[in-house]
């Protein structure tokens, strides 16, 4: 938005709460935005439709009703908040960016809990099971579409019917330029737990089986006997259930349907568990290191103390020496290469990563390392 001020964009979000909650923070921070869902009068969202169409507001934060009367050509950017509901929907309204030819960006932000509320939002509806069904069928193609390491236009073109071996080039995941990782020991682990849960239980109890974790439900399988109980406790719940989805969307598993799906071996997995093929996805490049400072590793320790003070916590609890020692070697400036550190968390950048983000960002300025 900032790179597109003088020109027209929209930005979907899945419920009326959604829409009203982006409206309010872009008018907080100086955006003149306007807002379109069924909560609003006629006559509010014609005016709303009407400034937009005439350029008197340049951003329109809308539920998927927004836009099936208009015709605007000149829309530079299409940014959906949410994951939309299917393919379907998706590329109905990322269809209406560019319309005269000029280039244009479409923008999927995508969180997990997204995925919680579309289905929500089916087992709501007055849909038949079988329609019901339908619906979760297609929730889970976007759901791959989300975690696909392929040629975007070329999933698109798929789901409606087309193939195309030829990339496009431009798209993410095209112009991607993270380091390739093999990570066929990783997924040869997730697939044997898998198999050896009997294919009967979803990802989210997968992942704790292979933390090692202890809850009410794995005790009650026995689970915490399995040979593959553990085997990956370096990650989190959220980075085992990512590389999963990953291995949905390349065809190394399945999903049943419904609201609570199960995760199958597809024949796929079967060809990497007897090593006849690899797996690689796709990782941040690690970035070279820049400084090796003890001053600066002592900044940091100093401000890891006052902050365990403040918070009453032991100093390991933020952060612990080794992430710190990364830290002062790497000297990371941005929220991206700071997540690069290992031991840096989204919950750990969340609570404590600002005010060592801002003391590495002044040591850099200071000594010309940006």
């Amino acid at each position: 938005m900032e790179a597109n001020k003088d020109q027209a964009g929209i930005i979907y979000a899945a419920t009326r709460k959604e829409v009203d909650s982006v409206y309010e923070f872009l008018n907080k921070k100086g955006y003149k935005a306007g807002r379109y869902h069924a909560g609003l009068s006629d006559k509010e969202r014609a005016r709303n439709q009407d400034e937009f169409l005439y350029d008197d507001i340049r951003i329109m934060v809308a539920s998927n009703a927004f836009g099936m009367g208009i015709d605007k050509s000149n829309v530079r950017y299409v940014i959906h908040y949410n994951m939309p509901k299917n393919m379907e929907a998706y590329y109905q309204e990322a269809g209406r960016a560019g319309r005269d030819g000029e280039p244009s960006e479409c923008i999927m932000l995508f969180n997990p809990q997204d995925i919680l509320m579309q289905k929500f939002l089916i087992e709501q509806s007055f849909l038949t099971e079988e329609r019901k069904t339908n619906e979760y069928r297609k929730l889970q193609a976007m759901v791959d579409y989300a975690h696909t390491t392929q040629c975007v236009r070329n999933y698109i073109l798929k789901y409606f019917g087309e193939e195309s071996t030829e990339e496009c080039g431009r798209c993410s995941n095209c112009t991607d330029d993270r380091e390739e990782s093999d990570i066929t020991v990783d997924a040869q682990k997730i697939f044997s737990c898998i198999w050896r849960m009997k294919e009967r239980f979803g990802m989210s109890l997968v992942a704790q089986v292979l933390r090692g974790l202890k809850n009410k439900r794995i005790l009650q399988f026995g689970f915490e006997n399995l040979p593959t109980y553990g085997l990956l406790r370096q990650y989190t719940d959220k980075e085992i259930t990512d590389r999963i989805n990953v291995l949905i969307a390349e065809g190394y598993l399945t999903l049943t349907g419904g609201q609570y799906p199960v995760v199958k071996l597809a024949p796929r997995a079967v060809r990497v568990l007897k090593g006849e093929e690899k797996v690689f996805q796709k990782v941040r490049k690690k970035q070279q290191k820049i400084v090796e400072d003890n001053a600066l590793f002592e900044q940091l320790r100093q401000l890891r103390k006052e902050l365990s003070q403040r918070d009453n916590v032991p100093p390991y609890i933020i952060f612990p020496d080794s992430t710190l020692r990364e830290m002062s070697e790497y000297c990371p400036t941005d929220e991206s290469s700071m997540l690069a550190i290992k031991g840096v968390g989204e919950a750990k950048m969340k609570n404590y990563g600002q005010p060592f983000l801002e003391l590495l960002q002044k040591y850099a300025e200071e000594h010309a390392l940006v």
